[in-house]
């Protein structure tokens, strides 16, 4: 990957519900409450999709909502789950070094030790919360 693509940035969401949405999934992540995030952010995928947003921007959220289903096969003890979610994750978040205010490089490195916790589970109950730029958390 070159760095024109790894230095992509998406274009701001639009309008107040795509905003709320993609705010009470980082509510909800950082509350430790996984599936919940990944349903707002699944709402909010859908909107993206249904107004035809950029490809990236779908994909980008779309490894939010695998962040969150990684999260919770690692409390259930599924190492499957975990690499499965980690393998698809990687590839749609990896193009940007951030994203909407959250650090997605530092995001990866934090989410890639729960994808290699799995079947050690040391990491379990530990939280975890979505890494923000200074200064740009929403």
């Amino acid at each position: 990957m070159d760095m024109a693509e790894k230095s992509r940035i998406p274009s701001p969401l639009v309008g107040s519900e795509e905003l709320r949405l993609f705010r009470a999934g980082i509510n909800k992540f950082d509350a430790q409450k996984f599936w919940h995030a990944h349903e707002d952010w699944e709402d909010l995928w859908n909107l993206l999709k249904k107004r035809n947003a950029d490809s990236g921007e779908v994909l980008l959220i779309q490894g939010l909502i695998q962040t969150a289903a990684l999260l919770v096969n690692h409390r259930k003890k599924k190492s499957r789950g975990v690499t499965n979610q980690w393998l698809k994750l990687v590839p749609k978040l990896s193009p940007y070094d951030n994203a909407w205010g959250i650090d997605i490089n530092l995001h990866l490195k934090n989410i890639e030790q729960y994808s290699s916790d799995a079947d050690v589970w040391d990491l379990i109950d530990l939280p975890v919360k979505l890494p923000f730029l200074k200064n740009e958390e929403e």
